[in-house]
């Protein structure tokens, strides 16, 4: 003890300041540095670095540290046990079940808080003073976010947050990028078929008939996320999920519900749909790209934020939006957000940390740099002067920065952010709250078991229900 002690005093004095004694896990000056989690993988984080280094050269003597703990189950759990130890990151990807498990920390700040701020700010570096000129956004700016991304974000969606003092418009999170379910497929299978794109469910399984009679080794139909496929169908059939009321958030145990994974289990059994569960947890693009003729898929339904995934090997992939009930062709509405969390390694000047964490959330929302995100990720941007900017139409129209004609993956992702594009009318969300996100997981699972045939639906959906931690009577 008394040379851990020795160390870890002349680390603290080898940088100047005790305020820097956090540095002593590595030189990381927290009062200056932002920390960052994302779960970008390895095509994004090239061009978020370029973010970074936009950011470190405008504010000298600010750093950012991005760290990718894995996909957003990972981060969630990370950013939750970090906060046990209050060493919550500053800024953090989330989807709003993710912020509801935070709001109980204290930690989660309220974005309206610098959202417009017109006041300037003074910062030091060294015997140096730099000027923000602007804190916050200009009102050019928030009139070009999309409405509808913003009120996904507010306390009024997240059940609880008036008890921990959040007005019902305060901004919990503000959106980075958005996506959708997109559904890919190959015209010239629809071509052999004599069939054109469906736009119903029940154009689909016909579809589907035909695909596997015509070849027999092939899954007409694959999606990617059980949870996201009964969500949605909740909201196209109007059967129930989740709601705000405490007394009663899971409203999934019911007749409609059973009803439809009953239909879809006689789908299954006739060879007609795979799942990523049931396809052993992998994404069902894999599938998809080889082609019905080689046992794959005619359709896959997947996020249009992997679209880069979904480039045929044999045919040529198109998208579509996702299927209709009726009229309702209701789309989720998905992709990460970010919050920003105050307090994390007991910095000196919290005050300070969140106006430049503030300034660090507007570069991610510059519109140069989603132009940019949006053209690698396949993600559509949350700003209508992005959409508006020539760039940005060039991407659309399967164009390069040049003007050069996109091939491959990246002509499906434009493909799929200009089919997701015009679904902004069409998007949902569900509610938020502490446990909103066990309820996801076990859809997952509810589908998994009826199309397995290991629960009967109506068995499925009343565990379910018990496992969230509500009643099981419908």
């Amino acid at each position: 003890m008394k040379k851990f002690l020795t160390v870890a005093l002349a680390c603290c004095i080898a940088v100047s300041g005790c305020v820097a004694f956090a540095a002593c896990d590595g030189g990381t000056d927290y009062d200056h540095t932002i920390v960052f989690y994302s779960s970008q993988g390895k095509n994004l984080t090239p061009t978020t670095q370029k973010a970074i280094e936009s950011f470190e050269a405008k504010y000298p003597g600010w750093k950012v540290e991005h760290t990718q703990p894995g996909g957003y189950p990972q981060v969630l759990n990370k950013v939750r046990s970090d906060l046990q130890a209050g060493l919550q990151p500053d800024l953090a990807y989330c989807y709003a079940d993710h912020v509801a498990q935070y709001m109980e920390s204290g930690t989660v700040v309220d974005l309206n808080k610098y959202l417009t701020k017109a006041d300037s700010y003074t910062y030091t570096v060294g015997d140096d003073t730099k000027t923000i000129d602007r804190i916050g956004f200009t009102q050019e700016d928030t009139e070009a976010f999309i409405e509808q991304f913003m009120e996904e974000c507010r306390a009024k969606n997240f059940t609880g947050a008036s008890k921990y003092n959040f007005a019902e418009d305060a901004l919990m999170m503000i959106p980075f990028v958005r996506s959708t379910e997109v559904l890919y497929y190959y015209q010239e299978a629809l071509d052999d078929l004599d069939e054109t794109v469906p736009e119903t469910w029940d154009d689909l399984w016909r579809i589907c008939e035909k695909a596997h009679n015509k070849w027999d080794t092939c899954t007409p139909l694959g999606y990617d996320s059980e949870a996201n496929w009964f969500i949605t169908m909740s909201e196209q059939l109007g059967f129930g999920y989740t709601d705000v009321n405490e007394n009663n958030h899971y409203l999934f145990n019911n007749s409609g519900a059973e009803e439809w994974l009953n239909k879809i289990k006689g789908y299954y059994d006739a060879g007609y749909i795979t799942t990523q569960q049931l396809y052993g947890g992998a994404y069902t693009s894999a599938l998809f790209v080889q082609g019905a003729e080689k046992g794959g898929l005619v359709f896959c339904i997947g996020s249009s934020g992997g679209a880069n995934n979904q480039a045929g090997q044999i045919y040529t992939t198109e998208v579509a939006r996702i299927p209709k009930t009726g009229d309702n062709g209701a789309c989720i509405s998905q992709g990460p957000s970010l919050v920003m969390l105050r307090g994390g390694h007991s910095v000196t000047n919290p005050d300070e940390k969140e106006i430049m964490t503030f300034q660090f959330i507007k570069e991610l929302l510059d519109v140069s740099f989603q132009v940019k995100f949006s053209r690698v990720s396949g993600y559509n941007p949350m700003r209508t002067d992005v959409e508006n900017s020539e760039d940005f139409q060039l991407f659309l129209n399967g164009k390069d920065e040049d003007g050069n004609s996109l091939t491959g993956a990246d002509l499906v992702a434009s493909k799929a952010v200009k089919v997701a594009n015009g679904l902004n009318e069409c998007f949902f969300t569900s509610p938020a709250f502490v446990g909103s996100s066990v309820a996801r997981d076990q859809m997952t699972s509810v589908v998994q078991y009826v199309l397995l045939g290991q629960k009967k639906a109506k068995d499925a959906l009343a565990d379910a229900v018990k496992a969230c931690g509500g009643n099981t009577a419908q």
